[in-house]
């Protein structure tokens, strides 16, 4: 889940960047801590795109904390969820993110796409991990934005339309 820096269609977004630089000027020089070095207040200017997600003892991964800006990726609010709650096609790609930050302890970027009716939305997630008790990585950030809406299917004619055409049922 490497970032491909050579494809622009596969660089993070900007915010993101960003965002991967406050980690590192952060977390750079040392071991996870117990508790996160980042507060609410830093990470203000992402809130709407950021899920604060506590990894348990048992594996789950429960949405803490959950910016409205990722109902289209999670499919739903879900603060207090398990991601395992999520649509399967949903819960099976983050949890493959989650899963790599929490073995490596380290950044991981990925690009997703998720099915939204007849276009696949793609999106620029970052999964950072922010604490750790001994080896186990207790909580990791998800930040994902939205790069782009690619239509999959032809659009629906609508009504009028189709009533153009003489494809209208009668009544």
């Amino acid at each position: 889940m490497e970032q491909d820096k050579g494809s622009p269609a596969n660089q993070l977004v900007p915010e993101l960047e960003a965002l991967l630089n406050l980690w590192r000027s952060r977390y750079a020089a040392c071991p996870l801590p117990k508790h996160s070095l980042l507060s609410e207040r830093d990470l203000e200017p992402w809130s709407r795109n950021l899920a604060w997600i506590d990894h348990m003892p048992d594996d789950r991964f429960i949405v803490r904390k959950f910016g409205l800006d990722l109902i289209r990726r999670f499919g739903r609010e879900s603060t207090g969820h398990a991601i395992d709650e999520l649509a399967k096609d949903i819960a099976a790609g983050l949890r493959e993110a989650l899963w790599h930050a929490i073995v490596t302890g380290a950044p991981v970027v990925s690009y997703p796409s998720v099915q939204l009716g007849d276009a696949a939305a793609t999106f620029s997630e970052l999964v950072l991990p922010l604490s750790a008790e001994s080896t186990h990585v207790t909580a990791v950030l998800l930040a994902s934005y939205e790069k782009a809406l690619t239509q999959t299917r032809p659009a629906r004619q609508s009504r009028s339309r189709r009533a153009r055409r003489g494809l209208e049922r009668p009544g």
